[in-house]
């Protein structure tokens, strides 16, 4: 049997002066949440407003996600770049493009005719990014883009993991003869149980 203890309550002194104290602190920490939580969301709003009115985007996608497709993307994205560093060096500098912009039309055309690359400048919708510790939602921005082909590309998990969006027959003979050698599963108590009455 358990010994019986006696129990001793602490009356605790309520201090009504206190108690209004907190309450009013509260209270105004509250209003002044309720205050500056427009300001707050009108600072987001014009940083977002201003990347996206400032800035120039270059965006080249992909015909498909064939490994063929995304290296073709990858070697357009790199002959391309001197051009595309004076198109938004020239932004920065209030410089009109429009002489650049003909000479990445005709360099398109000589060197990628085959490819049926398709520009647009002007106002084309984004999907989101984060580039340059800043995001990107989805918007139309002030930019270029190169379409190649059918511009069916997805331009980010397909040019680093081709397998993610395109699985190759290989694997799935692998993963089919896999399936068909199914291995025989064996739990260690029941192994341990079998074993001592045998």
């Amino acid at each position: 049997m358990l010994n019986d203890y006696e129990i001793t309550r602490v009356e605790k002194t309520v201090y009504p002066i206190l108690s209004l104290l907190k309450l009013i602190a509260c209270s105004l920490a509250v209003f002044c949440a309720i205050l500056l939580l427009p300001k707050f969301l009108n600072e987001v709003y014009e940083v977002r407003s201003n990347l996206v009115d400032d800035s120039l985007k270059i965006r080249v996608i992909a015909n498909s996600n064939t490994a063929a497709d995304q290296q073709l993307k990858s070697e357009m994205v790199a002959s391309l770049s001197p051009y595309f560093k004076q198109i938004q060096e020239n932004e920065l500098s209030n410089v009109d493009n429009e002489e650049i912009y003909e000479q990445l039309a005709a360099f398109v055309e000589k060197n990628y005719a085959q490819a049926d690359v398709h520009i647009n400048i002007g106002e084309n919708l984004i999907p989101p990014k984060i580039a340059a510790n800043a995001f990107y939602p989805q918007y139309f921005y002030n930019s270029i883009v190169l379409t190649i082909g059918d511009g069916r590309g997805d331009n980010w998990w397909c040019s680093i993991f081709p397998n993610v969006c395109e699985r190759s027959s290989e694997k799935q003979d692998t993963k089919n003869s896999e399936e068909a050698e199914e291995k025989e599963v064996k739990f260690l108590v029941w192994e341990w149980i079998k074993k001592l009455f045998s």
